[in-house]
């Protein structure tokens, strides 16, 4: 398994099915979340685009996928996060894997955990920015 930062325009959710297949090297994309109990040919695919224009760091990523395309038919990506760009793209740090066994392994294991981080990480800054709005507002009732 290998974290890669990919850039897309596409607004990927936390937990997304990323694939790329090694004879075409297309980009597909599921609009469901990665889960244990689904087998492959569950999910939808939506085309997203060739490998290459994913690539955050042109030195590296491509000789990282090349490498794990050698060894597979299909690599598999689940998203973890993503940060948007000032120029309207957005960067999504996803974690790859060379089989499908793999994906189902971290699905079972690894993923619910990250989830549940996830959930309390956005909690926590929700609640932050509901203190500094807060904040904010009591701070223009008193200037006035």
């Amino acid at each position: 398994m290998k974290k890669v930062i990919v850039s897309t325009k596409e607004n990927l959710g936390y937990g997304t099915l990323i694939w790329v297949n090694a004879s075409n090297r297309k980009v597909y994309r599921s609009s469901k979340s990665i889960s244990a109990d689904t087998s492959f040919h569950s999910y939808d695919s939506h085309f997203m685009g060739m490998v290459d224009k994913l690539y955050k760091n042109q030195e590296k990523h491509p000789l990282l996928f090349n490498q794990m395309l050698e060894k597979s038919n299909r690599i598999f990506g689940v998203c973890l996060n993503k940060r948007r760009n000032t120029d309207g793209s957005k960067d999504m740090k996803v974690l790859f894997f060379r089989d499908w066994d793999s994906v189902q392994d971290f699905a079972e294991n690894g993923f619910p955990k990250l989830v549940k981080a996830e959930v309390k990480r956005r909690k926590a800054a929700k609640q932050k920015w509901l203190e500094r709005g807060k904040l904010f507002s009591d701070t223009k009732k008193q200037s006035q």
